[in-house]
């Protein structure tokens, strides 16, 4: 096992800075029910991405910038840390000062949801992230040191909140609860459903109470709009198309607005030919799929 996948066997021992505004449904990015399949082991592996690639590799730029500006020596602790009582908290500092402060570093493309320089005005999820690491650590203020736009540098200051600690405590017990005993989440998105109850069924009916009967009323609703205005974004990309001709671009007031240009055709494996072929073979590199179900309105 390598460093990595023992990070990752680590973390699903307990609840991390990260999940908590998952486990209290504020989050833009996880559902309850996600994390709590990652804290399971059903949930897939996050795939790397550009943003979270130099993420990493901007952090030691950002903790040096942060020492330079406070004049602070920052440590890095070498082991994840767990809360001497509630010892399902755990934390993976990104840096703690001599003068026990939290230090998380990040990067952002926007300013949008970071307030005034100095101000504790952090994105929700942050302030989350920040108070559970107090929580663990003990510590009474975190600061958070992000580079917007790879050029603009920014220091916050969040105190300790020992009421929303609490509140956040008791949350996050009642959902490792759940981890432990094997009862997820109530689904709150359509990914959480399909992963829940999307790969089998039974023969039965179920009798959909004023709720959901509304639900279905207005699910055939919206999908009637749906289906009215795609008609209506067909019919203008038809003319845009047809005023194109054969030009592969169009510009208003001297810039681009769409291009329409020729692509080569893509390259497919031809099953039918090679079963055909070999049928002797075909059936060593069939792979079965995995079930599930289709949603269907009558």
């Amino acid at each position: 096992m390598n460093a990595h996948e023992s990070w990752l066997t680590a973390r699903r021992t307990g609840i991390g800075g990260s999940d908590v505004a998952a486990i209290l449904g504020l989050s833009k990015w996880k559902t309850p029910y996600q994390v709590w399949q990652d804290k399971t082991g059903r949930g897939a592996e996050i795939p790397d991405n550009p943003a979270m690639k130099w993420g990493r590799n901007l952090e030691p730029v950002i903790r040096q910038e942060y020492a330079e500006a406070t004049g602070r020596v920052v440590l890095q602790p070498a082991d994840m840390l767990r809360h001497p009582k509630h010892d399902f908290m755990l934390a993976n500092l990104d840096g703690m000062t001599e003068d026990q402060r939290v230090v998380e570093i990040k990067t952002a493309r926007s300013a949008q949801g970071w307030g005034e320089p100095g101000s504790d005005q952090v994105p929700q999820e942050y302030l989350f992230q920040v108070q559970h690491y107090m929580a663990v650590t003990g510590f009474v203020v975190a600061d958070v040191a992000v580079l917007i736009g790879g050029s603009d540098f920014r220091l916050y200051e969040v105190p300790a909140d020992a009421e929303l600690q609490e509140m956040m405590i008791d949350a996050e017990a009642t959902f490792w609860q759940r981890v432990l005993s094997n009862e997820p989440p109530e689904p709150v998105s359509l990914a959480d459903a399909l992963a829940k109850y999307g790969r089998s069924s039974r023969a039965e009916a179920i009798e959909a109470d004023a709720t959901i009967a509304g639900y279905l009323d207005g699910l055939t609703k919206l999908n009637a709009q749906i289906e009215d205005l795609q008609a209506q974004a067909d019919e203008r990309k038809a003319r845009i198309m047809a005023f194109m001709g054969e030009r592969d671009a169009l510009s208003v007031a001297g810039r681009i607005a769409c291009t329409w240009k020729a692509q080569a055709g893509s390259k497919r494996f031809d099953s039918a030919a090679f079963k055909e072929a070999h049928p002797d073979l075909y059936p060593a590199f069939v792979k079965q799929g995995e079930p599930s179900r289709r949603f269907l309105l009558k």
